[in-house]
């Protein structure tokens, strides 16, 4: 069952609605009459970010990363926002804490929504927006601090139980890249809709909108750069167990050419052809033989070294 808790302002009206199921979906319908496809969206998990403007009001879906501690995973979280010039209605998923959190202060802390008493809740958009993306930079310094940690563990000789590691925060990067890459285009859209539209008096709050593209574009420099340092230790990591891998055949690749001479003689030795067989009746034959192996033994050992095959 829906939950939905309102916040009200001097001029408009703060409208937070979790766990939307399909009886909010129709109330919510019935008493702002938003296109049909816009309640769809807020029923179903969207995969992208985008901004549809309407002649009453603008449609925001905006996805945000949350961590699953469990799984270790980035998971996106959808945020839904209807804003007019008498209404913000946002509708989530109860999963963005540092989202409902502002929200339950500005709800019980009259004071608190003073700043954001303008004709229209862009600031308070601006704010929740802002809040949001500063909340990326934790997860990215999480990365950035798991990164160090391979690093330190591959140069420590631990590539082998590095490459599951190298993994999972390759495709939490490669989930927070696909979450974060289209907020810029979003919020830049939204500017101009918010300009161009009588509902809103975005040009009093137009520079808080274009810092959240500043911040938008040092997020994904951030990521680009966490892309790049995981793909290079993900190679370091691979070429390190390479090395290894072809150090260890060629030691077995030197004992085995050592031993075919070795074996070959042993083989030749124990021919049953004794009349012709050497030392077969020498007291010493034994290890005459054995000298024989020896002398191979250290002439190839040499002739490696040398080679600098070992």
């Amino acid at each position: 069952m829906a939950n939905t808790q309102r916040c009200e302002f001097k001029h408009f009206t703060w409208t937070n609605i979790t766990e939307f199921d399909d009886a909010a979906a129709a109330a919510l319908q019935e008493e702002y009459q938003f296109h049909p496809l816009d309640i769809t969206d807020c029923l179903s998990q969207s995969q992208r970010s985008k901004i549809d403007a309407y002649d009453g009001y603008t449609f925001l879906v905006v996805l945000f990363p949350v961590y699953d501690e469990n799984t270790r995973e980035i998971q996106s979280a959808e945020l839904d926002i209807f804003i007019s010039t008498k209404y913000i209605i946002t509708i989530n998923g109860g999963n963005l804490k540092i989202f409902n959190d502002f929200f339950d202060l500005l709800r019980l802390h009259s004071n608190l929504r003073d700043p954001y008493n303008e004709k229209s809740p862009e600031k308070l958009l601006y704010e929740i927006l802002h809040r949001l993306l500063l909340y990326v930079f934790p997860m990215i310094d999480h990365l950035n601090i798991d990164s160090d940690n391979i690093e330190q563990a591959i140069f420590s000789g631990k590539e082998k139980r590095m490459v599951s590691e190298i993994l999972v925060i390759r495709r939490n990067i490669t989930d927070l890249r696909k979450i974060m890459q289209v907020h810029k285009n979003v919020i830049q859209k939204a500017i101009v809709t918010f300009k161009d539209a009588p509902l809103y008096v975005m040009k009093k709050t137009d520079i808080y909108f274009e810092s959240l593209v500043d911040t938008t574009k040092e997020i994904w420099i951030n990521l680009e750069n966490l892309r790049e340092r995981i793909e290079a230790l993900q190679q370091t990591n691979e070429s390190q167990i390479s090395f290894k891998l072809s150090d260890i055949m060629r030691i077995l690749t030197t004992i085995s050419v050592i031993t075919f001479p070795v074996t070959l003689l042993a083989t030749i030795f124990g021919m049953n052809t004794i009349n012709s067989m050497p030392f077969v009746e020498n007291d010493l034959g034994f290890w005459y033989v054995l000298g024989i192996m020896a002398v191979v033994i250290v002439t190839m050992l040499t002739i490696f070294r040398r080679k600098g095959w070992m």
